[in-house]
């Protein structure tokens, strides 16, 4: 266990560039191409691994996060699971709804702050009775399966720690005296929140993430001009990768695209059914 970003098995095994995403993505089109379920083509059914579903994703962990009363930092690590995991799996093979309840199940753990199994699968069935077995030892198998995925490296950095330290100690530096208020630190925090539905965790260090919250929320939402004009002076100050910001800021600036215009009842349909077709074949 590292408590050092710079040295986590984040940094050294779970972060990747564009490209490598591109190939690991593609490996899994190959995949699904030859998924093959007796009496029924999966390739019909439209299931893609994009942005719309990964908003499903989102919305289905805070669902569950909801009902269990779990703090932010539990849900986003969990979606930091989900996303790396289907960068190795396709979406076509599994239980969303189980990998769901899973992910936050050992985030939990992770988090310290477990869950009994009992009480994560009954609150499960509540969220969706259809799709989430009785049979407690379904959830325990997946637990083990996404451990085998994700290569036992299980310590996840968020840019929640970064983006405090950055406006209480940084931003407060003689040089910027930049007063981020309440409210401007809840819409980081928001964004942040948001970030998880891309790939940003996969392609960026935490406090790249951290201060794009920042320069969008002050871009977006603050009156004061010229405390933006002293942000843009820490960044040019602070020798962060400026590329890796207009990048990350055209991820959630996509993510917000895609939203405005999410059919969540078509991709309920859609999934639906997908696990009705994988559980007749499994019959």
């Amino acid at each position: 266990m590292s408590a050092s970003y710079w040295s986590s098995s984040q940094r050294l095994h779970w972060q990747f560039t564009r490209n490598e995403l591109n190939e690991y993505r593609e490996q899994i089109q190959a995949l699904e191409k030859n998924l093959n379920v007796p009496g029924s083509d999966l390739s019909r059914i439209n299931i893609k691994y994009d942005t719309n579903m990964r908003i499903y994703l989102h919305n289905l962990m805070h669902k569950l996060g909801r009902k269990l009363v779990l703090r932010q930092v539990i849900l986003s690590t969990a979606e930091v699971f989900m996303t790396r995991f289907l960068l190795k799996v396709s979406i076509k093979e599994v239980n969303i709804y189980l990998l769901v309840a899973t992910c936050i199940y050992v985030a939990c753990k992770m988090e310290e702050c477990p869950q009994h199994i009992r009480n994560l699968v009954s609150e499960a069935r509540n969220c969706w009775p259809e799709f989430i077995p009785n049979d407690l030892t379904k959830l325990a198998e997946f637990e083990f399966y996404l451990i085998e995925e994700l290569d036992c490296f299980l310590l996840v950095h968020h840019p929640y720690n970064s983006l405090i330290s950055i406006v209480k100690d940084v931003l407060k530096d003689p040089r910027y005296n930049i007063a981020i208020t309440t409210d401007e630190l809840q819409t980081c925090w928001s964004i942040i929140n948001d970030s998880y539905i891309t790939d940003m965790h996969l392609l960026f260090p935490p406090h790249i993430v951290a201060i794009t919250s920042l320069y969008m929320t002050l871009v977006t939402f603050s009156k004061d001009s010229k405390k933006l004009q002293t942000f843009v002076k820490f960044l040019a100050h602070c020798k962060v990768d400026l590329d890796e910001i207009i990048e990350s800021t055209q991820e959630l600036l996509t993510l917000y695209e895609y939203w405005n215009s999410y059919d969540e009842l078509s991709l309920r349909k859609a999934v639906h059914r997908l696990l009705l077709t994988l559980n007749n074949s499994n019959q």
